[in-house]
């Protein structure tokens, strides 16, 4: 009798520990299962901000447009030790890309004059000819710190383009490069927010070794290995009971 009491008082413990693991774990649960329904529902390309986007022709190099040397184009960057020299195109206007270490500077392959950098007007043309309905852009900003969560860990300064579309589109393009950095709209920011909840990373969001996840994920096997436990437990008991009741006798009439 006092081995059963026990037996009972132990199973109690256990159901009580499950319930509470599942009360602890539920709601991220359930977020890491609401942000899989939108990971699973959301397009990538239209998360990345590729759906509407212009995809002309890459043109060749126009030579006879180029009069300026490379080393002249470096001299005229002024950024002293040249790590790469690039000859390509913007908005069909031939550029030299110079880059030392982490800066890169654009000079005018005609007329030798640094543009980086860019002037709004250009930065404004680069968005609109990213776009083929070519939208209209209702809001222009130089962001040269503190950027929003959108476009963390991205080169500054940018240009940032906010788009009259359904999409809420923001574009933003590199001051000193002229390339576009990033495309958001509407489906990335809730891609990103669910992602932030998936990876418990509520700052950066980029970070898939937080504490939080972790010990959340662990005590999430921990409850779902809880309850097969309990469910094997049950099961035994059960068996246990069956084998233990009087059997039917050959002369009763519910055999």
């Amino acid at each position: 009798m006092c081995s059963l009491r026990k037996g009972i008082l132990k199973r109690k413990n256990h159901y009580t520990i499950h319930r509470w693991l599942g009360l602890i774990t539920g709601v991220q649960l359930l977020f890491w299962s609401a942000g899989g329904v939108i990971f699973s529902t959301h397009d990538i390309e239209w998360v990345r901000g590729n759906e509407g986007r212009s995809t002309p022709e890459i043109p060749g190099i126009a030579f006879e447009s180029v009069e300026i040397s490379p080393a002249q184009a470096a001299a005229a960057a002024g950024l002293g030790a040249v790590k790469t020299l690039r000859l390509h195109t913007v908005l069909d206007r031939q550029v030299y890309a110079v880059r030392a270490d982490a800066q890169t500077h654009l000079v005018d392959a005609k007329s030798g004059a640094v543009i980086s950098p860019i002037s709004e007007a250009m930065a404004k043309a680069i968005a609109q000819a990213d776009r083929t309905t070519e939208p209209t852009i209702i809001e222009v900003s130089l962001v040269t710190e503190n950027p929003e969560i959108e476009y963390r860990n991205k080169p500054l300064p940018a240009w940032r383009m906010v788009l009259d579309d359904e999409d809420n589109t923001h574009i933003y393009v590199d001051a000193n490069t002229a390339q576009i950095i990033a495309r958001r709209n509407d489906a990335w920011r809730r891609f990103d927010f669910f992602w932030m909840l998936h990876t418990m990373d509520y700052s950066g969001r980029d970070d898939f070794n937080t504490p939080w996840l972790v010990g959340f994920a662990a005590l999430g096997l921990f409850s779902v290995l809880s309850g097969w436990m309990l469910w094997f437990l049950r099961f035994r008991s059960r068996r246990r009971a069956a084998r233990k009741s009087p059997q039917p006798s050959a002369g009763d009439p519910l055999r």
